[in-house]
């Protein structure tokens, strides 16, 4: 897994000298540095990506100046900056000699506060609702997954009657009001008037389109359980776990161990809908993740202003050595102050909410015995998941 546990960014200033051939021109390089051995070292790997990506920019190379901050890597080679919270080994007491049946996981916590479990090689497969309409009713939703195209006004003939008509009334009454001498009130009535019938039909069309997205979505869970009993009765030696979260599916291969770079990993991703960016991290950064705690804006204590949206002081754990930002002790320690007032009340309000609710076990005709040192750290994986996520508690989902 590529998680760090320390991180740092350098930035530097550059300019190149002119030449009778090529005139001077400068550069501003922001490279993040990491490292699992100390923030000295992290700083020391930013410096030399950005003396790296310096020559590349004096060689006439167009490079990316400042490197940019993702929740999901875009496949540019930067592991997953987050705050690593604790560590873990499944099983715990090890009492296997093969490595490959120990299970590595790494709890961290994302940008927008909430906790992230990242483990090695036990399969979670993320599915979001809209990928799984999307696919399943294409005539109507969009590559957004959540814009019925019957319901989008430029694709209706209807309406586009409709419009003509009413701008063929406005110039004809306008026309009667200015041959008469009559007051412009009449025009302004009827424009009220129609005003008031257009917003009627939108807000018609608004319920339509929420009570077919409702209608779509709950067909979801049988679709998906169908899904995973087709996959078995194929694939009789695997078995999953299936969880729906507040607006998709997590699916988690139980019946062995397996590698996010493995055919297998990608042959599931696709059969199951697996969410596009998920899976481009998964394989980047070599893990699978799981949000094991609500999101804050989820939560019904951020609709009472009880808690910032924002997490203050993202940044917190990164060395600097630039001058990209101008802040004084007396700042940092205030931003520190409130990032941990942030972390006490997001602790405090998530525990009234689970992450995921548990569906169904599926398990094929031919799976492997529970026995086994691979099935033995999954089972203990699955404990504590279910455990931290809150699964077993009547608890609304966030």
């Amino acid at each position: 897994m590529l998680i760090p546990k320390y991180w740092a960014q350098h930035k530097q200033r550059f300019e190149s000298l002119e030449t009778s051939s090529n005139p001077s021109k400068q550069a501003t390089i922001k490279r993040y540095g990491w490292s699992d051995i100390s923030q000295s070292e992290a700083l020391s790997h930013a410096k030399l990506r950005v003396s790296e990506a310096h020559k590349r920019w004096l060689a006439g190379e167009d490079i990316l100046r400042r490197e940019r901050r993702e929740e999901y890597n875009e496949g540019n080679g930067i592991p997953i900056r987050e705050e690593i919270i604790s560590e873990h080994d499944f099983p715990e007491n090890k009492l296997s000699n093969n490595s490959a049946a120990v299970t590595k996981l790494i709890v961290t916590r994302n940008s927008y506060g909430a906790q992230v479990a990242n483990v090695d090689n036990i399969a979670i497969i993320d599915v979001d609702n809209d990928d799984l309409l999307r696919h399943i009713y294409p005539d109507d939703y969009d590559h957004h997954g959540f814009m019925p195209a019957f319901l989008v006004n430029q694709s209706n003939p209807t309406t586009k009657i409709k419009v003509w008509a009413f701008v063929i009334v406005f110039i004809l009454i306008a026309s009667v009001i200015a041959w008469l001498g009559l007051s412009w009130l009449w025009l302004l009535a009827v424009m009220i008037g129609v005003t008031v019938y257009l917003w009627q039909q939108a807000s018609v069309k608004d319920k339509a389109r929420a009570q077919k997205y409702a209608d779509d979505a709950a067909s979801l869970l049988p679709y998906m359980t169908d899904l995973i009993k087709k996959r078995i009765a194929n694939h009789p030696t695997e078995s999953f776990r299936l969880y729906q979260t507040p607006a998709g599916f997590r699916i988690i291969a139980t019946h062995d161990v397996v590698l996010p770079s493995d055919r297998l990993v990608a042959e599931w991703f696709a059969y199951f809908h697996a969410d596009t960016n998920y899976v481009r991290l998964c394989q980047v950064q070599q893990c699978f993740r799981a949000r094991i705690t609500a999101k804050p804006w989820r939560m019904n204590e951020v609709e009472d202003n009880r808690l910032a949206k924002d997490i203050p002081a993202k940044d917190f754990w990164f060395d600097f050595e630039d001058t990209e930002v101008e802040r004084s002790i007396e700042q940092r320690q205030d931003a520190l102050k409130a990032r941990k007032q942030w972390m006490a009340d997001y602790d405090k309000y998530a525990k009234n909410y689970r992450a995921c609710r548990y569906v169904e076990n599926f398990s094929g005709k031919e799976t492997v015995d529970r026995n086994t040192a691979a099935t033995q750290a999954i089972d203990a994986f699955i404990e504590w998941h279910d455990r931290v996520c809150q699964e077993e508690k009547n608890l609304e989902m966030a």
